[in-house]
């Protein structure tokens, strides 16, 4: 498959996420101006935002581009861990969103920490699992992350 037609379908993607983003937006908007908006309501249109999303970007894409053609076991394992970071950064976020709230606790707090966390470790993955970085540049990367991380302290 050609990089235009990847490219192609990424940016279908990409519309079909803003259009999950912009149906939130829109029931927000008309609750603020209506005043009348459901709790339950939102948090479904939430959940099938995120799980959307979700299955959008880590199994529709990949499929749609012929990523899993001739994977290797390096980068299918990349695609794994890929997966599990952006559902849980995911999970993270949905945690505060449905549980925010004027008596809210600074419990809900570690959801948006998980969010970020998770943000962050998840792009080393993607680069692996697509082939645009080797097994050597994702280990030098882990190492040179481990070690700053040592220095800090």
């Amino acid at each position: 498959m050609t990089e235009e037609k990847k490219s192609q379908i990424r940016k279908y993607i990409t519309w079909a996420e803003l259009a999950l983003v912009l149906i939130l937006v829109i029931y927000l908007i008309y609750g603020l101006v209506t005043k009348n908006s459901n709790q339950l309501i939102f948090n479904i249109m939430a959940i099938v935002l995120v799980l959307g999303c979700v299955i959008l970007n880590d199994i529709v894409e990949p499929y749609l581009t012929e990523c899993f053609a001739n994977m290797d076991q390096f980068r299918m394992e990349a695609y794994k861990k890929y997966v599990l970071w952006d559902v849980a950064s995911m999970a993270g976020l949905l945690f505060f969103v449905l549980n925010f709230t004027e008596n809210s606790t600074i419990f809900i707090y570690g959801g948006l920490m998980l969010f970020f966390v998770g943000s962050r470790q998840k792009r080393p993955y993607r680069s692996a699992y697509l082939g645009e970085v080797t097994k050597e540049d994702v280990e030098a990367a882990k190492q040179a992350a481990d070690t700053s991380i040592t220095h800090e302290e």
